[in-house]
C-alpha cells in the first residue's frame, strides 16, 4: 500500500478559520430552499419583487409566504456539525466582514498577522446543527371563516352587531397563514366584498335574497342568465326596494353580478354571464344549510325545491354540491323499497388534520365510493397525485368489479 503524500498539492491554498472574541452560538439559522422557490428567486432577483414572510399567531407552527405560495417551516436535524464562514479582510488592526454590513468586527491576534501573510482568512460565522427546511403545503385558510363570520354583513340595519370584528387587508395578513394569492382566491370563491376598508362576508341568507332578485327581475326582463345587463337589473330591483323593504342596494346587486359570473365568459362591460357551477352550489348548499327543515330532506323534495329556486335558469346536478353533502339510502319496510335522503355535511366543517378528517368521514359513512370521498379531501393536499398517497395512508381500498373503488377505514373497530 503506497503511502500517502506528507506534501499539499501545489494548487492547494491555506485558510485561517478564526472566532471572534463576541462569538455567540446559533446566531443564524440556514434554510434549504426547494426548487419551486429557487424558481421564484430566479424569476424575480433582478426586478426586486422578491417577498418573503413569516406569518401565523404567537402559538401558531410558523409558514414561510411568497405572493403566491406558502411553505411549512420544519427544523431538521443534521449528524455533522455546520461551519459556515465568510471571508474577511485587515483594516489596520481590525477585520470587516466582507457582506456590505458596517459593523466591525472584533481584532483578533494572530501569530502571522503582518502585512505579508499569504493566509487567507476566513471568520465563523456560527456553528449549526439543523437546518431550516421549506416544504411545500396547502394553505391554511380556515382561521379565514373564523374572523370573518362574526362580522358578515346582512344591511346596513344590523351593522351594530359586526363591530369590534373588522379585518382589514393588512389585518388579514397578519393572522392568515396563507400566501396573498391563496387568501384573495378564498375571499372570491367566498363571495366576499371590501366594505369601506374592510373584507366582508354577506351572510349566507342575506345573498340568498339577493340572488332571488335577481334571477326574478331578469326573468321579467327576459334576459338570458348568460348575458345579463346589470344596470338594467339594479335599477329595477331599486325601483322596487322601497315597496319591498329589502334593504338591497345597488351596488350589492353589482357585487353579486360580479361574484357569481363566470370570469372567462363575462367580457362585454356591464353584462354578466352567471355561472351555473357557483350560483346552483351556491342556492343548494342554503338550502341544506337551513335548519327549518331538520337535518336531512328527501332527496326528492330536495331536488324540486332546489331547482325552484333557479327559476329555470339552470339545471340541477349533485356534482354541484360534491364535498358539501352526503347522500344516504334507508330501507323503508312498510313500502319494502330504500327511499334517499340528502344532508349538509361540509368539509369546511372538518378537521384539517388528515387522520382526524377521514376518522370523521368513516364514522358518517363506513365505506365510501372513490368519487364521493375525494372532494372531501382535496383541500388537504396540493395535487390529485398527493390525494391517491393520502388515501393510500388512511383507507383501505377494495377494487370492484365495474371498475370503481370502495374505501374504509384502516382502524379495525
Amino acid at each position: 500500500m503506497a503511502n500517502p503524500s506528507t506534501q499539499a498539492p501545489s494548487n492547494a491554498t491555506t485558510t485561517n478559520i478564526i472566532f471572534a472574541r463576541d462569538f455567540v452560538q446559533s446566531t443564524y439559522t440556514l434554510i434549504e430552499i426547494p426548487k419551486s422557490l429557487q424558481s421564484y428567486i430566479d424569476n424575480n432577483e433582478e426586478n426586486a419583487l422578491l417577498s418573503f414572510q413569516v406569518r401565523g399567531l404567537e402559538k401558531d407552527t410558523a409558514v414561510l409566504c411568497t405572493p403566491t405560495q406558502t411553505f411549512s417551516l420544519q427544523r431538521a436535524h443534521t449528524s455533522n456539525m455546520l461551519v459556515p464562514i465568510a471571508p474577511i479582510i485587515k483594516q489596520s488592526t481590525r477585520y470587516r466582514e466582507l457582506d456590505d454590513m458596517d459593523t466591525d468586527v472584533d481584532t483578533y491576534e494572530h501569530p502571522d498577522d503582518d502585512a505579508d501573510s499569504p493566509y487567507e482568512k476566513q471568520m465563523v460565522l456560527d456553528i449549526l446543527d439543523s437546518v431550516l427546511d421549506l416544504i411545500p403545503t396547502t394553505p391554511r385558510l380556515e382561521r379565514l371563516a373564523e374572523v370573518l363570520g362574526p362580522s358578515a354583513f346582512e344591511g346596513w340595519d344590523r351593522e351594530s352587531e359586526a363591530k369590534g370584528h373588522l379585518y382589514s387587508w393588512a389585518r388579514l395578513q397578519s393572522v392568515i397563514q396563507a400566501s396573498d394569492k391563496e387568501i384573495l382566491q378564498w375571499l372570491k370563491e367566498q363571495h366576499a366584498c371590501l366594505i369601506e376598508g374592510n373584507w366582508r362576508l354577506f351572510k349566507r341568507r342575506f345573498m340568498y335574497d339577493i340572488l332571488q332578485e335577481i334571477l326574478m327581475t331578469i326573468n321579467v326582463l327576459e334576459m338570458p342568465a348568460d348575458s345579463v345587463d346589470g344596470e338594467s337589473v339594479c335599477k329595477m330591483i331599486e325601483e322596487e326596494a322601497p315597496e319591498r323593504e329589502s334593504g338591497i342596494e345597488p351596488w350589492m346587486v353589482k357585487h353579486c353580478l360580479t361574484s357569481f359570473a363566470d370570469d372567462e365568459k363575462t367580457s362585454e362591460p356591464g353584462r354578466y354571464h352567471l355561472s351555473p357551477g357557483k350560483i346552483c352550489a351556491f342556492m343548494g348548499i342554503h338550502l341544506l344549510s337551513t335548519v327549518e327543515r331538520g337535518n336531512r330532506w328527501r332527496l326528492e323534495e330536495f331536488m324540486q325545491i332546489w331547482e325552484k329556486s333557479l327559476h329555470g335558469h339552470f339545471q340541477t346536478d349533485l356534482s354541484y354540491l360534491a364535498g358539501e353533502c352526503i347522500v344516504e339510502s334507508d330501507r323503508v319496510p312498510e313500502k319494502k323499497q330504500t327511499q334517499q335522503f340528502i344532508r349538509y355535511f361540509s368539509k369546511s366543517n372538518l378537521s384539517t388534520e388528515p387522520a382526524a378528517r377521514f376518522t370523521a368521514l368513516f364514522e358518517i359513512k363506513s365505506k365510501w365510493e372513490g368519487p364521493e370521498i375525494r372532494p372531501f379531501l382535496r383541500d388537504l393536499v396540493l395535487d390529485e397525485k398527493k390525494l391517491d398517497i393520502l388515501l393510500l395512508k388512511h383507507a383501505r381500498s377494495v377494487k370492484q368489479p365495474g371498475g370503481g373503488i370502495i374505501y374504509s377505514s384502516r382502524v379495525i373497530k
